[in-house]
């Protein structure tokens, strides 16, 4: 049996959570302060994250999704970084491979999109919002405009 996109991006997020909890099990007291030891923060593991979280959206946008399932994995991104569940090292990339749900928004559909946006604008008001955040939240407006 084939696995959905959310099935497949919790999985790139298991593996994360898995090998941080590793990185955590290995450290010394005092690791990282002052720049010596081994620097959880600096771990490998976060890049190998994006690039796969990444990696995966990006088959799933040349494949194409139902609307149904994009809007399911849109919506996993965006509520990745809220997740109480995984260390909480892993929040700054959670929050980070949010972007990666660009890719998909032309699949939504516009009510789903229009829904997701007002969700994710009240998330992050103007003032906290990245530029990877803005420009996720124009495409949703513009997707829930039916363009």
């Amino acid at each position: 049996m084939e696995k959905t996109a959310v099935q497949t991006l919790l999985g790139c997020m298991e593996e994360y959570d898995q090998a941080m909890g590793k990185v955590a099990a290995q450290l010394r007291p005092g690791d990282g302060l002052l720049g010596f030891g081994r620097d959880p923060k600096r771990d490998p593991c976060h890049m190998a994250f994006y690039e796969a979280v990444g990696e995966a959206v990006g088959q799933m946008a040349r494949e194409g999704l139902p609307p149904r399932e994009a809007e399911e994995a849109v919506r996993f991104l965006l509520e990745l970084f809220l997740s109480e569940d995984y260390n909480a090292l892993t929040r700054p990339m959670r929050e980070a491979v949010q972007g990666h749900a660009r890719p998909l928004v032309p699949f939504l559909d516009p009510a789903a999109a229009r829904e997701l946006a007002d969700w994710y604008g009240r998330q992050y008001p103007r003032h906290r919002r990245l530029p990877v955040q803005s420009q996720l939240l124009r495409e949703l407006e513009r997707r829930a405009n039916g363009k």
